[in-house]
């Protein structure tokens, strides 16, 4: 990814989680990091598909001590979940809620805006998927 798609993605996601310290800097023409505070906490994947560009933000969660692999995201693991998202974004008003008849992923708002699931993962425990579209930038600088 160029600098000012960096730039955009950044500002957009810094306005999105109301978390100044977000930054996004390039690996490849295809692939970013994201940063909060400096420190790497997801991958940012640039997908052009006939004519229409977005982007992939995946961010893998850790999980709890002593949590089977495939739990279900049971009211609990929602709650942990929210910390742990809150604190590693540095986002305060984003909330994981439950999704209906489904018990291995919840959605994630900010500001009851719909921004992305946590799904269970077998690799990575938990990971947090955003779709950003193009349009979604407009405006950023």
């Amino acid at each position: 990814m160029n600098a000012a798609e960096c730039t955009r993605l950044g500002a957009y996601l810094s306005k999105l989680l109301g978390s100044p310290t977000v930054s996004v800097v390039s690996k490849s023409a295809e692939e970013a990091n994201v940063l909060v505070d400096g420190k790497n906490i997801a991958t940012l994947i640039r997908d052009e598909d006939e004519g229409e560009l977005s982007y992939a933000l995946s961010l893998a969660v850790r999980p709890a001590p002593g949590v089977k692999k495939n739990a279900p995201i049971d009211d609990a693991e929602r709650a942990r979940l929210q910390t742990e998202l809150r604190t590693v974004l540095h986002a305060a008003d984003l909330d994981v809620r439950a999704r209906p008849r489904k018990t291995d992923s919840a959605e994630v708002y900010v500001h009851d805006e719909f921004v992305g699931t946590v799904s269970v993962d077998e690799d990575d425990g938990q990971v947090l998927t955003m779709s950003i579209l193009d349009i979604d930038l407009d405006g950023e600088e």
